[in-house]
């Protein structure tokens, strides 16, 4: 998940960022025993093992207050509801259905009771709309309030099989789809942080504050033959090259075809590009597919899914990801996504 707020890193300037620590801890893990049955591990949305009952997938999220919401600023069952959807989203992005959720909650002794039965207000009407719900939980005394939710689920049987989404199935000559519209939400932390009113600002604040997991969408994509996605959670162009990095691929974006909300065009003007192409927090899919399951999907899902781009081979220098312009230039980005530790 994107961090709302972009603090600057307390830590040293030569301490790793998020990906590069990720990468060690995975070499840490991967040195030890191998735990059993794992179909999917570190690198993807969700961890994915195999089971008595099937195949089990797992994600977790953690939501801290004055790094990823402000107290006061943010209502607690929204603090709720996103915490919620984070981790429904994972779940969409692995194309399963989510069951069973874990909540530790850490809590200063100002916080008050009221406001956890708010917190948990929230999470449980996202679980009730979405699916899954809470089972058991944790509660810790902490300095600093933080919430976090770990989600479990299980696959999707296609033909009496188990099957999933990956970030490592893409393939050159696929196209690259993603659903619904993308920047709103980073709209709607700009226009907070810069205190801006009107509906079209109350408009990108919602989807800031209540996201959609786009869990439908991912079971048709799935049952349509789509092998291969993601949620938009950190930014387009930052998750694309995810993907890149997994499937060992690069990929153009066409910015012109980026679909965003009207709104974020009408508050921001030209800036609207650039959250559209990094903001993150969206909790859309991107995806990619071959040319002609591209186009049936085009066909049956006119306005909620839009094809913005193509994956190619891995280019030989430079960025995997690029965004070009009309005349196929490329648009230089003033971020490329997000990165948890403060590092680009």
């Amino acid at each position: 998940m994107s961090d709302s707020l972009r603090a600057t890193p307390s830590s040293p300037s030569d301490s790793p960022g998020e990906f590069e620590l990720i990468a060690a801890l995975k070499r840490v893990i991967e040195a030890a025993n191998p735990a059993p049955g794992v179909v999917v591990g570190i690198g993807d949305d969700a961890a994915a093992v195999e089971t008595d009952s099937g195949v089990e997938v797992m994600t977790t999220d953690t939501m801290v207050d004055g790094v990823h919401f402000v107290r006061g600023q943010a209502t607690w069952a929204d603090v709720g509801w996103k915490s919620a959807v984070s981790n429904l989203s994972d779940i969409a992005a692995m194309g399963a259905v989510p069951l069973h959720a874990l909540v530790t909650i850490g809590v200063p002794p100002d916080v008050s009771l009221k406001e956890m039965e708010q917190l948990y207000g929230g999470l449980t009407e996202a679980f009730g709309e979405f699916g899954g719900g809470i089972v058991g939980g944790d509660v810790v005394s902490s300095p600093n309030f933080f919430v976090t939710v770990a989600l479990t689920g299980k696959a999707r049987d296609i033909e009496g099989f188990p099957v999933l989404l990956r970030r490592d199935a893409a393939e050159p000559g696929d196209l690259i789809g993603v659903t619904g519209k993308l920047g709103g939400p980073a709209g709607g932390l700009r226009a907070l942080t810069e205190g801006l009113g009107g509906a079209g600002a109350d408009r990108l604040k919602r989807l800031h504050y209540r996201p959609t997991p786009r869990l439908a969408q991912a079971e048709s994509l799935l049952e349509a033959g789509v092998r291969c996605a993601m949620d938009v959670s950190d930014g387009l162009m930052g998750d694309l090259d995810k993907i890149c990095k997994a499937s060992e691929i690069g990929a153009v974006v066409n910015a012109r075809d980026v679909p965003m909300p009207e709104e974020l065009k009408t508050v921001f003007g030209d800036d609207a590009l650039q959250m559209a192409l990094s903001g993150g927090e969206d909790y859309e899919l991107i995806f990619t597919a071959p040319f002609d399951l591209m186009d049936q999907l085009l066909s049956r899902n006119r306005g909620s899914v839009t094809h913005i781009g193509r994956i190619v081979s891995e280019p030989d220098e430079g960025d995997r990801v690029i965004a070009v312009d009309t005349v196929g230039s490329e648009i230089e980005l003033q971020q490329r996504g997000w990165d948890h530790l403060g590092s680009e």
